[in-house]
């Protein structure tokens, strides 16, 4: 078994703990539970690559049913080039975006976060690709990975309290990823799809 399929067969049982405690009403239930995530818990410290930080956040207790998240990215191209932030104090670079927040839709969120980071406004033009982040950078939860093809605006980018710098980078001089945000072969798979040279993506 590869380690990463070790690592999601553990975050599937964590989930399903999750939901085990937030709907028993049995006391004997719910102390299997706990003493199955105390196990759970120990195998994961031991078994995968997550930092301390990502294994606490797989183990927040949640007081709904356990589901994946939501991910909201822009795929913004202009002269055959495509649109990278650099968050403050990082290194590496992703498409513009974030997690989707409650209350808006998908679109919705992906404007307010292309507002945010880069100070444009922007229009939605498409769905390119919904990526499942266990496929491409499994990490402490799951996520459904929305990508849309957005055009800006108007605006100006200034930097903020979130992203240090934009730019846009040519499909063959893509700086360092932020491969938990995006990775290469994401980017590949969307530019194909922008491209007109494959169907819109769907994991």
């Amino acid at each position: 078994m590869k380690p990463s399929d070790f690592v999601k067969y553990l975050q599937r049982m964590i989930a399903l703990t999750d939901t085990g405690l937030t709907f028993t009403k049995d006391p004997f239930d719910r102390e299997r539970y706990e003493d199955l995530r105390s196990l759970l818990s120990e195998m994961l410290n031991q078994g995968s690559d997550l930092d301390a930080e990502e294994v606490a956040e797989v183990l927040k207790p949640t007081s709904a049913y356990a589901t994946p998240l939501m991910d909201v990215r822009a795929w913004i191209v202009e002269d055959e080039k495509i649109c990278l932030v650099r968050g403050q104090g990082e290194d590496s670079w992703a498409l513009p975006g974030g997690f989707g927040e409650v209350g808006y839709s998908p679109t919705e969120n992906i404007l307010k976060e292309i507002e945010e980071e880069t100070g444009f406004k922007a229009k939605v033009e498409r769905l390119l690709a919904v990526f499942d982040t266990n496929r491409f950078q499994l990490q402490s939860k799951q996520y459904a990975k929305f990508v849309f093809e957005c055009k800006l605006l108007d605006g100006q980018f200034q930097e903020n309290q979130e992203i240090a710098d934009l730019q846009f980078f040519a499909i063959d001089q893509l700086p360092n990823l932020s491969e938990k945000r995006i990775t290469k072969e994401q980017i590949e798979i969307l530019w194909q799809v922008y491209q007109g040279q494959r169907e819109q993506y769907l994991d």
